[in-house]
């Protein structure tokens, strides 16, 4: 039986209904109600779409397909999220798994900090910059404001006053969508709230993903010269990055680490 207060949106394409049956089992175990949103399927997107998107693109690169339809998938939950009514709304791609103890988080909403916008409920397995917490769940999971990239969207709650803000910045730039929402070179991520769970209570299954084969391709598509110079400055980048990581923790209240991982 689902006696969630919040309500679930999960991005699934018509023709993933394995991975639906599968998420039908991960919200019955999350306690969670949902509603599938029929994702975007880049690969069936007219060209004339595509070259309208990418005009506006605000990133650097061309996006491709995959990471058009999940952006244009992401935004039909925003709207839905919006149309709702509700306050919060909380959106999933149909390749997550949730940890045993999720299901306290969708039974209240308490625990949402009374400022956020956003709170991600997944991590990129990273380190990350985090404040100190300000709220803890069950004397285990802690609410901290993020302050640092950790990309990925297969997860988060949402909202809908923060909702309306980004389908209102999502009509003049696109990018790709977890880089959109936690990157802070993208510009949006610096004007919200940003809230991280650790542990996490959701992460990706290992499920295959487009989209990340066709980021794949293009990575290995750099020119040898760019692969070179990126190769040289590496540890200087991340010597750079341990000393300030190192400095972050003893001397601050901030905490340089990594999220921890989903507790089954």
């Amino acid at each position: 039986m689902v006696d969630s207060i919040l309500k679930a949106y999960l991005i699934n394409l018509d023709r993933s209904q394995d991975r639906l049956q599968r998420m039908f089992q991960q919200f019955e175990k999350a306690g969670l109600a949902f509603e599938r949103v029929a994702a975007v399927d880049g690969k069936v997107l007219s060209d004339d779409e595509v070259a309208r998107i990418k005009r506006n693109a605000g990133w650097k690169e061309p996006l491709t397909r995959s990471e058009l339809g999940c952006f244009l998938s992401h935004r039909k939950c925003l709207e839905q999220i919006v149309q709702s009514g509700e306050q919060y709304g909380a959106i999933f791609e149909d390749d997550v798994r949730f940890s045993g103890n999720a299901k306290q988080f969708f039974q209240s909403d308490t625990w949402i900090p009374s400022d956020a916008d956003l709170i991600k409920l997944e991590t990129h397995g990273r380190k990350v910059l985090m404040d100190k917490p300000v709220t803890i769940v069950a004397g285990q999971y802690s609410i901290a404001r993020l302050r640092s990239q950790n990309i990925l969207s297969a997860g988060y709650i949402i909202s809908a006053k923060c909702a309306a803000s980004l389908l209102a910045r999502m009509n003049d730039a696109a990018a790709p969508m977890d880089h959109l929402l936690f990157t802070p070179a993208c510009g949006f991520f610096n004007e919200m709230k940003l809230y991280q769970v650790s542990p996490v209570i959701c992460d990706q299954a290992g499920l295959e993903s487009t989209l990340s084969g066709e980021r794949a391709k293009e990575h290995q598509s750099l020119p040898v010269w760019k692969k070179v110079i990126r190769e040289i400055i590496r540890p200087f980048l991340r010597l750079k990055t341990a000393i300030w990581g190192m400095y972050i923790n003893r001397f601050t209240s901030q905490r340089w680490g990594p999220v921890e991982p989903l507790v089954e």
